[in-house]
């Protein structure tokens, strides 16, 4: 499966660590807490070196950074800035914890959380949740989830191989053939999906809609429904480019009634160092105006931090 959005980050340098603790502790010194400061700090730095500035604020001041976080800021930018500094591998794992926790699953949060992962992700993910919860990611999901089209999904997902199936126009013959009749044949879907790289499952949708006039995301939409057509959808948009998948997930989680706040932060943590800029504003658009939504829905400190970290000021 070579599924990841970005380059994985080398080692960070020592001298720009040092000069991001200074900044940041110089930002929450005093009366007041510069925010928009503490948010240009942040977008500066892939997640690794986030990490290290964080573990040289700790040697340079002798306190934890998260701490000081907590201490300076409440509400969404809290949890957006503390987040921004930590494992977001860890964040990954507890989200999922939390998705699964209780008396119910949050069947929406958990496909959310998984059909957005990169093969490298899915592993460090795993890797994290075993460490903080001595339990199996994937054991775990399969004991929470039914034997829905969407999970069937998932699971395929977080153990899928790009070692399938490799002719394009095999798999958008098998497609089609999977769609058409009485029912749909979700496990052919779900083949396809999960087993194909990148590269080929962008042939297959290219030969799919030259050969039945139709794409692969219409036949999707009428083959599927509820959180199965979500799920389906999110899949699909990763596959043919990651910063589709994410603008889903930012659109779903700023229009309705109430804005998603623990989705835009883990979202705006997760991905805003891979799409920042016009490459975000160009995935989005299907949706709308990003910067005219994140404005619509958000306000004061904490847009302006939402704002920066996706490279909009």
């Amino acid at each position: 499966m070579f599924r990841h959005p970005g380059a994985i980050p080398g080692q960070p340098d020592a001298n720009r660590m040092q000069n991001a603790a200074r900044e940041l502790y110089e930002a929450m010194k005093g009366a007041g807490t510069d925010e928009k400061a503490l948010g240009r700090i942040a977008a500066g730095f892939n997640f690794m070196e986030r990490i290290a500035v964080s573990q040289t604020f700790q040697q340079m001041y002798g306190k934890p950074l998260e701490g000081e976080l907590k201490r300076e800021l409440t509400g969404n930018i809290e949890h957006m800035l503390v987040d921004m500094f930590q494992d977001k591998y860890a964040v990954w794992a507890r989200l999922l914890h939390k998705a699964m926790a209780g008396a119910g699953t949050n069947e929406k949060r958990l496909i959310q959380l998984s059909l957005i992962m990169s093969d490298y992700d899915v592993q460090q993910v795993s890797q994290r949740y075993q460490m903080m919860y001595q339990k199996d990611l994937y054991s775990t999901i399969c004991s929470e989830t039914s034997r829905s089209d969407w999970a069937k999904l998932v699971k395929g997902w977080l153990r899928g191989n790009s070692t399938g199936i490799a002719d394009p126009n095999q798999i958008a013959q098998m497609l089609h053939t999977a769609a058409g009749g009485a029912g749909t044949d979700e496990d052919v879907f779900v083949e396809a999906m999960c087993n194909a790289s990148p590269e080929v499952y962008r042939q297959v949708n290219a030969v799919y809609t030259n050969m039945y006039g139709k794409t692969l995301a219409d036949t999707i939409k009428k083959e599927f429904t509820g959180k199965s057509e979500d799920a389906y959808l999110l899949c699909h948009q990763y596959l043919l480019n990651p910063a589709l998948a994410v603008s889903n997930l930012l659109h779903e989680a700023m229009h309705g009634g109430g804005t998603d706040d623990e989705l835009l932060v883990f979202v705006t943590m997760a991905f805003s160092e891979f799409f920042r800029g016009q490459t975000i504003r160009q995935a989005y658009q299907p949706y709308g105006d990003i910067e005219k939504h994140i404005k619509r829905d958000l306000t004061g400190k904490y847009e302006d931090v939402v704002m920066i970290l996706w490279g909009f000021k």
